[in-house]
C-alpha cells in the first residue's frame, strides 16, 4: 500500500491532508461485525476533520492536524477496506486585517480579526463560497464523514455559542450527503473535573441539531486512560491524544477496534477507545434542563409587565423600537422603569467608544443587564461586522460578540450580564437575504436587525417568542421582517438550551 502525507495549498482552506491508494472492499473484520466507513459507497473513504490550532483564550486549541494523520494511518492499515483513503484536516483558526469605521463619523482603523469559533469559521467572508462548497462535498472530495472539533475554551465558557456554530456546520455538511460527527474535546490542562461538562455540552449539542449529528466520545476515552497512559507534550491534543481521538472516530464509524489495523500505535489505547464508544451508545449523558451560568443563559422572567432602562443613545433607541414592536405581539407589556427592581438594563458594551453609554451591572437596580457590541460604521460595516464575531485586535476585548461575553465572564458580571450577539444575528439575516444590510442609513442599524435583537432579548427574558403567522410571499419586506423575528427567537433558544430545534 502506498501512503503519503502532504499539505494541500488552498488559499481559502489551509488543509492538511493524508492520502493513500487502495482497492476492493470487505464488510467483515474478524469475528466482529464491521461497518464499512465508505458511507456513500463510491469505493473510497473521504473524511474531513475540523479543529483549531489556537484558542480564543490565547491558550491551546484542539488541532485537527495530527488527528487526521493518525486516522489516515489507521484507515490505511485497515485490512477490511482496500479502497482509496483521504483524510484532510482544516484549521478553523485564521486571521485577516480588516478596515473598520468607528463611530458615527466613520473614522477608519485597520485591525487584525481572528477566527476561533465554529460560527466565525462558518461566516468568515474570505472565500466563503469555496468553504461552503468544501463542507458540502462539492470540491475535490465527496466526504463520507466530517468530524467537527472546537475550541475547548469556548465549549467550556460559552457552550451556547459553540452549539450554534456546530449546528450551522453540521447542517451544511448534511446538505452534501455526508455524516457530520461532533468530537467531544477535553480541557487542554487535562483536568478530569471538567469532563462532565464537556460530555453534557457535546451530547446536548449533538442531540439538539436539526440534522443527524452523533457525538464521538474522545474526551470520555481520554478520561478513561490511566495517568501512565496519558502523554504530556506541547500542543493539544498530545500525540497520544491525537491517536486516541482518531481511534475513537474509527471505532465510532466501523464499530471495531483501531487495534485491528496494520498500523500499530498503542493497542491498549485502541481498546479503551472501542470500549468507550461502545458503552457511550447506551449511556445517558445528561439529564434535566441545561443549567449553566453564562452570558447566554435564560433569565426565566414570568412577570406580566417587564420594565427596561437604557442610556438613551440612538442605538439603544433603535433597539427600543424593536422591543416595542415585539411586545406589541406578546402577552406581556413593556414599560420604562423608574424604580428598582427594573427587569433589565441594556446598552452598548464597548469600552473603546463612549463608555458612559455602556450597559450597567447593578443588581440592586436591575435584575439583568444586556450588552451588545456597538455596530461598526456603515462605510465598511456590512463586511467588517461579519469578521467581528470572535476577536479583533483593537486594544479591547468587548467589541465583538464573543468579546462581550468574555468580558462579562472576566469581570464577574454573571449571573446578571447577558450578551446580545448582534453581529451573529446580522450574519444570519444576511444568510437568508444576501442583499441584507446591517444599516438603515450610514450609521444606524437596520430596523430588521433591531427587531432581531429585540426578539432575541424577549426570548432570553421570557423563554417565549411572540412570532406571528409567516407571510405567504417570501420575497416581500414583511417576510424578511418576520424572518428576522424568527432568527432572534431561535438564536436565543439555541444559545440557552444548545437546541437547534426551537418550538417557534
Amino acid at each position: 500500500m502506498n501512503h503519503s502525507l502532504y499539505i494541500l495549498s488552498l488559499t481559502s482552506l489551509g488543509l492538511v491532508g493524508c492520502q493513500s491508494d487502495k482497492s476492493d472492499t470487505s464488510q467483515t473484520s474478524g469475528a466482529v461485525e464491521y461497518v464499512s466507513p465508505d458511507l456513500n459507497g463510491d469505493g473510497s473513504i473521504n473524511i474531513l476533520v475540523l479543529g483549531t490550532s489556537a484558542s480564543i483564550s490565547g491558550q491551546e486549541g484542539f488541532s485537527a492536524a495530527q488527528v487526521a494523520v493518525e486516522l489516515s494511518n489507521i484507515l490505511d492499515g485497515d485490512p477490511a477496506f482496500t479502497g482509496d483513503v483521504s483524510v484532510r484536516a482544516e484549521d478553523i483558526h485564521t486571521s485577516q486585517a480588516v478596515t473598520i469605521g468607528l463611530g458615527q463619523a466613520g473614522d477608519e482603523y485597520t485591525y487584525s480579526h481572528y477566527s476561533h469559533s465554529l460560527l466565525q469559521y462558518y461566516y468568515w467572508p474570505e472565500d466563503a463560497g469555496t468553504r461552503m462548497d468544501n463542507l458540502s462535498g462539492g470540491l475535490e472530495h465527496d466526504w463520507d464523514y466530517v468530524v467537527i472539533a472546537a475550541d475547548p475554551f469556548i465549549v467550556s465558557t460559552t457552550p451556547g455559542y459553540y452549539a450554534l456554530g456546530a449546528h450551522k456546520v453540521a447542517s451544511k455538511v448534511a446538505e452534501g450527503g455526508a455524516q457530520p460527527l461532533l468530537m467531544m474535546v477535553w480541557d487542554p490542562d487535562q483536568a478530569d473535573a471538567t469532563i462532565d461538562h464537556f460530555e453534557e455540552v457535546t451530547y446536548r449539542t449533538a442531540d439538539g441539531a436539526a440534522v443527524a449529528l452523533s457525538a464521538v466520545p474522545a474526551g470520555l476515552a481520554w478520561a478513561a486512560l490511566t495517568d501512565e497512559q496519558r502523554d504530556e507534550a506541547s500542543g493539544h491534543p498530545t500525540p497520544g491524544g491525537a491517536y486516541l481521538s482518531a481511534a475513537s472516530i474509527y471505532s465510532h464509524i466501523t464499530q471495531t477496534s483501531a487495534g485491528d489495523s496494520e498500523y500499530q500505535y498503542d493497542s491498549d489505547m485502541a481498546e479503551v477507545a472501542l470500549d468507550t464508544v461502545s458503552q457511550a451508545r447506551d449511556q445517558a449523558h445528561y439529564e434535566g434542563d441545561f443549567l449553566f451560568d453564562s452570558p447566554f443563559a435564560r433569565c426565566g422572567i414570568t412577570d406580566e409587565q417587564l420594565t427596561y432602562n437604557h442610556t438613551g443613545s440612538s442605538s439603544e433607541n433603535g433597539i427600543l423600537e424593536g422591543l416595542s414592536w415585539v411586545f406589541d405581539q406578546a402577552d406581556e407589556t413593556l414599560e420604562s422603569g423608574e424604580e428598582p427592581l427594573i427587569t433589565f438594563n441594556y446598552g452598548r458594551a464597548n469600552t473603546n467608544f463612549e463608555p458612559e453609554k455602556r450597559y450597567q451591572i447593578d443588581p440592586d437596580r436591575f435584575q439583568y443587564s444586556f450588552g451588545f457590541p456597538m455596530q461598526d460604521n456603515g462605510n465598511h460595516g456590512d463586511t467588517s461586522m461579519l469578521y467581528g464575531l470572535d476577536k479583533r485586535d483593537g486594544g479591547v476585548i468587548n467589541d465583538t460578540d464573543l468579546g462581550v461575553a468574555s468580558y462579562m465572564i472576566d469581570e464577574s458580571e454573571l449571573p446578571y450580564g447577558r450578551a446580545i450577539p448582534i453581529r451573529t444575528l446580522f450574519a444570519q439575516l444576511r444568510e437568508v437575504n444576501p442583499e441584507q444590510s446591517a444599516y438603515r442609513d450610514s450609521w444606524h442599524m437596520h430596523r430588521d436587525l433591531d427587531k432581531a435583537s429585540a426578539a432575541y432579548m424577549y426570548t432570553m427574558l421570557t423563554n417565549k417568542c411572540a412570532l406571528g403567522e409567516e407571510p405567504a410571499d417570501a420575497t416581500t419586506s414583511d417576510w424578511y421582517t418576520w424572518s428576522a423575528h424568527k432568527i432572534g427567537c431561535s438564536t436565543a433558544w439555541t444559545v440557552m438550551y444548545l437546541d437547534g430545534n426551537s418550538p417557534f
